[in-house]
């Protein structure tokens, strides 16, 4: 079995969560809802990758908490979609992307890295990920980590995901960061991802492949999709786990974004203070003397 492909993901994470011991999740009922509705809210899973799902060699109440976990971070993570970074953008985007190209090379280098370590903990500490969910977590970050070694193609859907997947690099000195050989392109496929990041899909799932014999019926349009998604991808025989590969590089996506956003707004913030204090020097400046209160008489003193 290839390390960090994965089938070696489903085995790590077994390893991992038999030796924390028991479930700590009520498991098997999570509100009336079991693998399969969890699994059909997660919009962005594909067809082909829920059916390998089902066959995991994970024990039912495992399978049940993961997916329990994996519809929650979405759920919150789409709502932020909306009311956060869909927001910056419209906001400002412009002048993110403008200070993002002004920085230097260390600047960069300062913004874009993140160790390994700290992504399980981002979605811990900000969407309350545990048990056995956060296990495969961990493992998946590692094969993120380790992409180029499995061997496996694209994850993303859509240019602008396929682009940042491509630039995303890992070291063991900086963690997750961004190739800089191209600087301009690298932050360019930034941007352009920061923008997607606010919708109007969470992880886009692939376009419907029009059938042109067909005259393009809606129905053959899905017919379609699923001949599609039947088709055997190199390196993912048994269960996939593309969907949290992609989950992962959008927590790492939107880390940065924010660290952006706060080094813009601390600039802009820094700009206005300086030209608000020095348009009051300024006006101290043209004062006169006779304007300041107890010197309005001061021709009528007697000296």
């Amino acid at each position: 079995m290839p390390r960090f492909s994965d089938d070696w993901v489903v085995d790590r994470s077994m390893f991992e969560y038999v030796n924390q011991g028991s479930c700590t999740c009520c498991g098997m009922s999570h509100a009336g809802m079991n693998m399969m509705d969890f699994m059909q809210a997660c919009s962005d899973l594909e067809t082909d990758d829920g059916k390998k799902e089902v066959q995991s060699p994970w024990p039912l109440f495992m399978k049940q908490e993961i997916w329990a976990s994996r519809v929650m971070i979405r759920k919150a993570m789409k709502t932020e979609m909306v009311e956060v970074y869909k927001r910056r953008w419209e906001e400002e985007g412009n002048g993110m992307k403008e200070f993002l190209e002004n920085l230097d090379g260390r600047g960069l280098t300062r913004l874009f890295q993140l160790p390994r370590s700290e992504v399980a903990e981002i979605v811990k500490e900000k969407y309350g990920v545990d048990g056995a969910f956060l296990v495969v977590f961990c493992a998946v970050v590692e094969q993120v980590a380790n992409f180029q070694i499995t061997g496996y193609e694209g994850d993303g859907r859509g240019e602008s995901e396929l682009r940042f997947e491509r630039t995303l690099t890992f070291n063991k000195r900086a963690g997750f960061t961004l190739n800089f050989e191209e600087e301009l392109e690298a932050t360019d496929i930034f941007c352009d991802f920061m923008r997607a990041l606010g919708g109007p899909k969470l992880m886009p799932r692939r376009e419907k492949k029009v059938d042109k014999d067909a005259g393009g019926g809606g129905e053959e349009e899905g017919e379609g999709e699923e001949e599609e998604e039947e088709e055997e991808v190199k390196g993912m025989r048994g269960q996939s786990f593309r969907a949290d590969r992609r989950l992962a590089r959008l927590v790492i996506a939107r880390y940065w974004a924010d660290r952006l956003y706060s080094m813009y707004m601390k600039s802009v913030d820094a700009q206005e203070g300086g030209e608000e204090k020095g348009g009051e020097e300024k006006d101290e400046e043209k004062v006169s003397p006779f304007q300041i209160p107890g010197l309005q008489n001061l021709d009528k003193l007697k000296l």
